[in-house]
């Protein structure tokens, strides 16, 4: 469900335009555009939120010789970002947090013709944020002047408006909204009768707060009259957002960006043709599952030596459900990253690469590594770049590694954790089967299940509202992906971490008891045995061990059960005779063993 305008706002929205509206003409004596942040077919973009430039990806701006006009970023939520004008040396603030905005005035300058304006933190421009100002003597240029917005909610309609007058919007899922004309604002008694119930309104509302909630309980009823053309008529506001756009305002905005598929804005006409479908379900990410069983053999009992580390930060779209992609930030294409064995005495040789394709800075922190961030003040490695450390392995242990770039918790969610084990002198005790297990959440824009791509939500992510919990990257992906195997007779190791950022894990293993539970990841102390439910914080790990007797599908949890209801289960799947001696009964259908 995408997020929306509720009442009061919408009426504080109202009166705000009323208050700008009160005096003559209603030309403004400067102009303002507003642009947000987003990511569009793995580029990123500036993205037009107001006036004429509403929905345009890296919109041309316009402005007459001599005229001041205000520029507005709102940081939608991918990183850090500003706007620069290099000709004149006019910069907004960095806007570094999700719904934060900035802004820079400037007087444009007396000549004709075009100036750039670019994302100047990073290397954003070179990935695609950049656009022009063009000025001429009319300030006006040529342009598409409609969009599509793919939300029927007239709230977030209104919002995003603001009475706009030349503008039509054609409106995905309500098919007799051809267009939205900009109300009269000469008398908030008039609104409900001049603009909400307009011509064609087939309903019983008479006022404007009846009117919203019979709009949303069934939308065929937003019937609106025929797009205006040429100027804007008296009494009606332009469409452009004020210098009063309050806070509640750019958080609406943002939320609402932020929950739009790739593409949801297209350019429109006022024809009356039928809007483009939302999108729907998406199966086209790639597999970043990580294999339970991809990671490398006992070390053994040999002498310390340099071991080469080798990480590439990735940000690769992949399919978090059926029908649902993410864009996740990777450790080497797969969640979690790779997983690293070395002996107590070890050197480690950290190579970190970022992909040329990236985004963001990256980077990691070892906790396996004794030094400032854990190796974290030495990789932060820009797109296209590596970085290199060393380090000594002083602690035998199960180690948690992840990037740790600001915002930290931001790129621990999309992905970028790991294990390193360093085992004790002389290696661990053999088992027959070991396997790799990381529990994660995610906090995506759409809802739990949600079909389309989803992108990451800064402001549930500071909230520790996840969508999603998940094993190795993706909704069950231990289940019906890739499940743990093993026989009847064997003995199993599971390393479990948890990258998080937030949840603490109580992991259990459904039908079994571990033997032996090598707390915190402690590997020189005493295991405990015969231990149930095993607790690992974020950013810490644990190392549980058992022997299998029956066969059966056993159910991998965190024993917070309702996080099975959000895809955190995976399956260690044993084959082999049954035993009537430990267990003895019919399996009765749908227990989901």
């Amino acid at each position: 469900m995408k997020p929306s305008f509720k009442l009061p706002v919408l009426l504080i929205l109202l009166g705000i335009l009323l208050v700008a509206c009160a005096g003559g003409n209603f030309q403004p004596v400067e102009k303002e555009y507003v642009l947000t942040t987003d990511l569009r077919n793995g580029s990123l973009v500036f993205l037009g939120v107001s006036d004429e430039i509403n929905g345009q990806e890296n919109p041309t701006l316009s402005a007459k010789p001599g005229e001041r006009i205000t520029v507005t970023l709102i940081n939608g939520g991918m990183g850090q970002h500003d706007i620069t004008f290099p000709e004149i040396n006019a910069r907004t603030g960095v806007v570094k947090e999700k719904g934060e905005a900035a802004s820079v005035t400037f007087t444009v300058p007396e000549i004709h013709g075009e100036m750039e304006y670019y994302d100047s933190v990073s290397n954003h421009a070179e990935l695609g944020m950049r656009g022009k100002l063009v000025v001429t003597e009319s300030g006006e240029i040529s342009m598409p002047m409609t969009t599509t917005i793919s939300n029927g909610d007239p709230a977030v309609i209104a919002a995003f408006q603001k009475g706009a007058c030349g503008s039509c919007h054609k409106i995905a899922g309500i098919p007799n909204a051809v267009g939205v004309v900009g109300p009269d604002l000469s008398d908030a008694s008039m609104l409900a009768e001049e603009h909400m119930l307009s011509e064609g309104y087939t309903g019983a509302a008479t006022n404007i707060e009846d009117y919203l909630h019979e709009s949303l309980v069934d939308p065929n009823l937003f019937i609106s009259p025929s797009c205006p053309t040429g100027a804007c008529a008296p009494n009606v506001m332009p469409a452009n957002l004020s210098e009063t756009l309050t806070t509640d305002e750019i958080n609406a905005i943002v939320n609402y960006l932020s929950g739009l598929p790739d593409g949801a804005y297209t350019e429109s006409t006022t024809t009356g043709e039928s809007a483009a479908p939302p999108q729907e379900s998406d199966n086209s990410g790639n597999d970043i599952v990580r294999d339970p069983t991809d990671l490398p053999g006992p070390v053994g009992n040999r002498e310390p030596e340099v071991v080469r580390i080798d990480l590439e930060a990735t940000e690769v779209i992949g399919q978090l459900a059926d029908g649902t992609t993410y864009t996740y930030w990777t450790f080497n294409d797969q969640v979690p990253g790779p997983f690293f064995r070395v002996r107590v005495g070890d050197t480690i040789e950290v190579h970190m690469k970022n992909s040329g394709s990236s985004t963001m800075n990256h980077s990691v922190d070892f906790h396996a590594v004794t030094g400032p961030g854990g190796g974290a003040v030495m990789t932060q490695t820009k797109p296209g770049e590596e970085t290199m450390f060393t380090a000594k392995a002083l602690n035998p242990g199960l180690y948690v590694y992840h990037c740790a770039t600001p915002m930290v918790a931001d790129h621990i969610a999309n992905g970028m954790y790991g294990l390193i084990l360093v085992e004790p002198e002389g290696g661990l005790p053999p088992v027959d089967r070991e396997f790799y297990v990381m529990q994660g959440e995610l906090y995506t824009a759409g809802a739990f299940g949600e079909h389309g791509h989803q992108m990451s939500d800064i402001t549930k992510l500071l909230d520790e509202n996840p969508e999603y919990f998940v094993f190795n990257g993706a909704v069950n992906a231990l289940v019906d992906k890739k499940p743990l195997k093993a026989n009847v007779g064997e003995s199993v190791r599971i390393f479990f971490g948890v990258g998080g950022p937030n949840f603490t894990s109580s992991f259990h293993v459904i039908g079994e008891i571990f033997d032996r539970v090598y707390d915190q990841a402690s590997l020189t102390g005493a295991p405990l045995t015969d231990v149930q439910t095993t607790l690992v914080p974020p950013g810490g790990a644990t190392m549980v061990e058992f022997d299998l007797e029956v066969p059966g599908n056993f159910i991998l949890v965190d024993h917070a059960l309702s996080r099975l209801q959000r895809g955190l289960a995976g399956y260690l799947v044993v084959e082999g005779d049954p035993n009537p001696e430990i267990i003895n009964g019919t399996p009765a259908e749908g227990s989901g063993h």
